[in-house]
C-alpha cells in the first residue's frame, strides 16, 4: 500500500511539473518557432526579386497604363491588354546550359547561344525577353528553373491591326506613344483628364468610323493591286465639322509588330510628305479668279494659243476651241486656261489666295505638324502660271483636301481633327475664305465634271458625286519623269455637300492596253467605287431620281 502511494505520488509530480519548468519549455518553443520564422523570411527576401532586384539601379522600368482608344461609335481601335516579361538573377541560376536550354525550347525563336549569354551575365538582373505570351509564360513557370522571375505589364493592342495604323501610330514596348494618336496621349494631359471622365476605365474617342476606314483601306489596297501603284492614300473629311471621318495610306504596317514601323517609307505619306499633285489645283485657280472678280462665268479666255515664258511653254493640246469659260477650263482641265487666269490674278493675289487656305505653311491636328509645304522662292512669273495647274509647288495631300473643302462648304476654311466635333461647333473652328455665291458655283463645277468632264468614271448613281481631277509627273534630279502622282479630289452629295474625299495614287500604272496612266482611269474609278460604299454606312440616302448621264460608268 506503501509503494502503491509512492508511486501514485510520482505520477501526481510529472501531471504538476514546477512553473518554472513550464516557462522554460514555452520560451523554447517560442525560439524554435521565430528562428524558422527567420529563416523563411530570409529565404523569402534572397528569392522573391521584387524589393532587391527591381530597385537595384531601377532595372525593371514599368510598362505605362493607356486608355482605350474608341471610334466614333465605340469600337475599340486601340486597347492594353497583359502581357507577361520574363527577367532573371544570374547569381540564382543553378545551371546556366540546363536553364538555356529548356528557355529555348518554350520561346520558340530564341537563340540558346544568346540566353545563354544573357543567363550568365554580371550582376543581378538581366532580361530574357519582354512581351511573352500566357500560354509561354506558363510553361515557363512550369520549368520550376530558380532565378526565373515574371511579371505582368500592360502592352498596346490594335484589334484592327494595320487598317488604321496611320491614325493610331503605335508603341513602344514600355508602352509609350511613338506615333500618331498614340503619341497625343502622351502629350495631352487635358485629353486624358477628359477620357477619364467617360467611365471607370479611361477612354478616347476619335472622330474615325471604323466601317468607312475599313472600306478606305480595303480599296485602296485593290487599287494598288490593280494599277500596281508605288503608294496610295486617302481621306475622308466632313467638310462642315472638320472632323476626318477615315485616312489610309500604303504602304504600311501591322502596329501589333512594332519592329515593321523601322522599315523605310511605312510612315503616313498623305500627312507627311509634300507632292506636285497638278490639275486639283485648278480647283484653287478658277474659285480665286471668280471670288477675286477677275473674271465671270460668262468669259472666254484664250486656250489655244501656248504660252511662252523664256525657254517653257505651256500649251493645251487637248483644246478643242480656241476660247473656254472657267467652267470649261475646269471641267476639260485645260492648263493654259489656268495658267492665263493665274497670270490675269497675279503672283501677289495668288500666294495671299494659297496662304488663307493653308498651304504655304504646315498645319497642325492631333497627329503632329504636317510636312511643310515646298513653294518656289522667289515667285517668279513662270511659277505662277505652272502652279495654277499644280505643278511647281508640293503640298501634303491632307493639307489640300481641308483646302478644297472650303471651296464647296460654303466658303469655310475648318480647322481639321480627328476628335468628335458636331458641325454646330466646326464653325466656331472655321474662318470664313470664300463667298458664298463663289463656293456655290465651285459645287455647280464639281458636279459638271463628274458628269460631263474628267471625272465621269467617279459617277456613283443617286449620290450626286463631283470632283476633279489631277496627273502630275514625279520631278526626279531637277526633271519630270514619265512616272505621275495621279489624284481625284471628290465630293458628296454635291446640291449640299457633307463628306469629301482625296485619293492619291503614286506612279499608277494602266490596268489594261486600252487605258494609260491619267487620272480619271485610276483614281478616278478608285473614289467611286469608295463613295459607293461609304455613303450608306454615312446615312446619306441616294437620291430617289437621277439624270442618265449620271450613272456610273466603271
Amino acid at each position: 500500500m506503501h509503494r502503491m502511494l509512492q508511486f501514485s505520488s510520482l505520477f501526481a509530480v510529472a501531471d504538476k511539473p514546477p512553473a518554472w519548468r513550464m516557462h522554460v519549455l514555452i520560451a523554447g518553443v517560442l525560439a524554435a518557432f521565430g528562428a524558422v520564422i527567420w529563416q523563411l523570411s530570409a529565404i523569402g527576401n534572397d528569392n522573391a526579386a521584387s524589393p532587391r532586384i527591381m530597385s537595384s539601379g531601377s532595372q525593371i522600368r514599368h510598362a505605362i497604363s493607356r486608355p482605350d482608344t474608341v471610334d466614333r461609335n465605340g469600337v475599340i481601335l486601340a486597347s492594353d491588354v497583359r502581357m507577361y516579361w520574363l527577367f532573371a538573377d544570374p547569381s540564382q541560376i543553378l545551371s546556366v546550359d540546363d536553364a538555356a536550354e529548356k528557355l529555348a525550347v518554350v520561346l520558340k525563336g530564341e537563340d540558346e547561344n544568346e540566353l545563354r549569354k544573357r543567363l550568365a551575365g554580371p550582376g543581378r538582373f538581366a532580361w530574357i525577353k519582354r512581351g511573352i505570351t500566357p500560354i509561354a509564360a506558363n510553361a515557363v513557370h512550369n520549368l520550376g528553373l530558380p532565378g526565373l522571375y515574371i511579371i505582368q505589364e500592360p502592352q498596346r493592342a490594335y484589334p484592327a491591326g494595320a487598317t488604321a495604323v496611320h491614325i493610331l501610330g503605335h508603341t513602344n514596348i514600355d508602352n509609350e506613344g511613338q506615333a500618331g494618336i498614340e503619341k497625343f496621349i502622351d502629350t495631352s494631359p487635358r485629353v486624358i483628364k477628359q477620357a477619364e471622365k467617360l467611365g471607370d476605365r479611361p477612354r478616347l474617342q476619335l472622330s474615325v468610323d471604323l466601317r468607312v476606314q475599313y472600306a478606305l483601306y480595303e480599296e485602296l489596297t485593290a487599287a494598288v493591286k490593280l494599277y500596281k501603284a508605288k503608294a496610295a492614300g486617302a481621306v475622308v473629311l466632313d467638310v462642315t465639322s472638320g472632323e476626318v471621318i477615315a485616312l489610309a495610306g500604303l504602304p504600311d504596317y501591322d502596329p501589333n509588330r512594332r519592329e515593321e514601323s523601322l522599315r523605310k517609307g511605312l510612315h503616313n505619306r498623305f500627312y507627311y510628305d509634300a507632292y506636285e499633285l497638278g490639275s486639283v489645283f485648278k480647283t484653287l485657280t478658277v474659285a480665286m479668279a471668280l471670288d477675286e472678280g477677275i473674271v465671270s462665268t460668262r468669259d472666254h479666255i484664250n486656250v489655244k494659243t501656248p504660252l511662252r515664258m523664256g525657254r517653257f511653254t505651256i500649251r493645251d493640246n487637248h483644246a478643242r476651241t480656241a476660247t473656254m469659260t472657267p467652267k470649261e477650263i475646269f471641267t476639260h482641265s485645260s492648263n493654259t486656261g489656268a495658267a492665263r487666269l493665274a497670270l490675269m490674278a497675279g503672283a501677289k493675289r495668288q500666294l495671299s489666295f494659297f496662304k488663307k487656305l493653308g498651304l504655304t505653311q504646315t498645319a497642325e491636328t492631333e497627329l503632329g505638324p504636317t510636312a511643310r509645304p515646298l513653294i518656289p522662292d522667289p515667285w517668279r512669273e513662270i511659277n505662277t502660271m505652272t502652279a495654277a495647274y499644280g505643278h511647281g509647288i508640293s503640298v501634303p495631300p491632307f493639307t489640300f483636301a481641308v483646302a478644297v473643302a472650303a471651296l464647296i462648304n460654303g466658303g469655310y476654311k475648318i480647322e481639321p481633327t480627328f476628335l468628335p466635333r458636331s458641325r454646330a461647333e466646326g464653325r466656331s473652328h472655321a474662318v470664313k475664305v470664300l463667298h458664298a455665291d463663289t463656293s456655290a458655283i465651285m459645287r455647280d463645277y464639281f458636279r459638271a465634271n463628274v458628269k460631263h468632264g474628267t471625272g465621269r468614271r467617279a459617277n456613283v448613281p443617286g449620290y450626286r458625286v463631283g470632283g476633279k481631277t489631277g496627273t502630275a509627273f514625279k520631278p526626279v534630279d531637277g526633271k519630270y519623269s514619265k512616272a505621275v502622282i495621279s489624284s481625284f479630289i471628290a465630293a458628296f452629295p454635291m446640291d449640299k455637300p457633307q463628306y469629301l474625299v482625296f485619293v492619291v495614287l503614286d506612279e499608277p500604272k494602266p490596268a489594261n492596253p486600252r487605258e494609260n496612266t491619267n487620272a480619271s482611269y485610276n483614281a478616278v474609278p478608285t473614289t467611286g467605287k469608295i463613295i459607293g460604299r461609304i455613303a450608306p454606312m454615312l446615312g446619306i440616302a441616294p437620291a430617289r431620281t437621277f439624270d442618265e448621264t449620271a450613272q456610273a460608268s466603271y
